[in-house]
């Protein structure tokens, strides 16, 4: 058998080999070239960040409640006796109270149970005078204890029908005033008293916290610093007695 033809088919295949081999070597040399960059990748959709709300802990005060308004309300009677009344209980009162006896007259708050709360009043003798109810207490009374031996009344106002105090006060008896939203007062405090008994004049900030004035017995002259977020001012007295704002 010749051998030629087994030498030319060996050839040819040789040839085939050579040419598919440069084809993939151009076409790798072609995908690495300079001009032949990775694809970037895919970017991720890009969906909206949730919106975080600041928590009171983070920062963010949220505001107070604002107070509720009570309507009047009034109680009455002869002699000691547990009454109790329908008040809102986040409202603040002011109390006008009056006493027509000899002996000694007491006016208790109660919460729930019989809870005691505050002592309003405790005079001796006839009595009349406006006081505070819920202010200090930071929470409205369910109930009065009155001990007397002569006939007693209570009356219920929210506390924003009390008198205003703009700078100067006056009087003979307890009273309660508000300072008007907005007014700017003196930073100081002039307080006189005529009287012999207890003289006390209490002031309550935007906060409801307290500031006790002057806690003196008998006659009385003195200044004292007037906080500016002073919101009301109470004044517990049996006899003449002013108050003045100065600087």
């Amino acid at each position: 058998m010749p051998v030629w033809p087994w030498l030319v088919g060996g050839a040819v295949v040789f040839v085939l080999i050579l040419c598919l081999g440069g084809v993939g070597l151009f076409v790798a040399l072609r995908e690495s070239g300079p001009d032949s960059r990775p694809a970037p990748p895919r970017a991720a959709s890009a969906e909206p960040m949730p919106r975080v709300t600041p928590g009171p802990d983070e920062g963010t005060r949220l505001p107070d409640p604002p107070r509720v308004m009570g309507s009047d309300a009034t109680v009455s009677g002869r002699g000691s006796r547990t009454v109790d009344v329908d008040l809102e209980p986040d409202a603040v009162y002011v109390a006008t109270i009056t006493h027509d006896g000899a002996s000694n007259f007491m006016v208790e708050g109660l919460g729930d149970g019989g809870r005691p709360l505050s002592l309003i009043v405790n005079a001796i003798g006839d009595y009349s005078g406006d006081r505070t109810v819920g202010l200090s207490e930071r929470e409205t009374p369910v109930a009065f204890r009155v001990r007397a031996q002569g006939t007693w009344k209570i009356v219920l106002r929210d506390l924003s029908k009390a008198p205003a105090f703009r700078g100067e006060a006056s009087g003979r008896k307890p009273a309660v005033f508000i300072v008007p939203e907005g007014t700017r007062l003196p930073p100081r405090l002039t307080a006189t008293h005529s009287g012999r008994d207890n003289f006390v004049v209490r002031g309550y900030g935007d906060d409801d916290g307290i500031g006790l004035f002057v806690n003196e017995i008998g006659r009385y002259r003195g200044t004292t610093s007037l906080p500016p977020d002073t919101s009301v001012i109470e004044v517990e007295a049996q006899g003449g007695w002013t108050l003045e704002a100065t600087t």
